[in-house]
């Protein structure tokens, strides 16, 4: 009898856990171009090459386009929206990030890809770059994939461009595959 017992005290934690457990179907983009926002926090993260991450607040979209000028202080990426259940479960994303190859004179390494774990949740969410030193300003195409374990939930990819400001400079990159 005591078996009985113990076997449906298993059956219902099992089925409890399962019923939340997080589910990751996939991601669909929602919004892409420049963004402003308020940079909260900076982590040390020697996964990208430029050595920092960047924690936003106030994302706000100022021009929708994929044709960014490589210019200091631009901001792009896009908002996307990570479909599953339940909703607003926390998870962990991957980005990765291919780009023309550019050099870190701090460190002499040179890469055209960065990867690095994105905390999130089901839900509305985003991803940007933001250009803040002159080495990052190489013309090409950057794209952002978002991962979830080993799926690939979503893709976005921008066209960097010479920048027709007066007193700007680029570099001409050649467009990672």
């Amino acid at each position: 009898m005591r078996f009985i017992i113990y076997f449906f005290l298993l059956c219902a934690l099992t089925m409890a856990v399962r019923a939340r457990e997080v589910r990751v179907a996939e991601a669909e983009v929602t919004e892409v171009g420049i963004y402003t926002s308020r940079v909260v926090r900076v982590t040390s993260n020697a996964d990208v090459i430029q050595g920092k991450l960047d924690w936003l607040d106030g994302f706000t979209l100022i021009q929708s386009t994929t044709n960014v000028p490589a210019r200091i202080g631009t901001r792009f990426g896009f908002r996307f929206r990570v479909l599953g259940s339940p909703p607003n479960a926390p998870i962990v994303l991957r980005v990765v990030g291919k780009h023309p190859p550019f050099t870190n004179p701090g460190t002499g390494k040179t890469t055209t890809r960065d990867e690095y774990e994105l905390p999130s949740w089901i839900g509305d969410t985003y991803t940007s770059f933001s250009f803040d030193e002159e080495w990052e300003l190489v013309v090409g195409e950057f794209t952002f994939e978002i991962w979830h374990e080993d799926k690939k939930l979503c893709k976005q990819s921008f066209m960097v461009v010479e920048d027709n400001k007066v007193g700007s400079s680029s570099k001409r990159g050649v467009p990672s595959p």
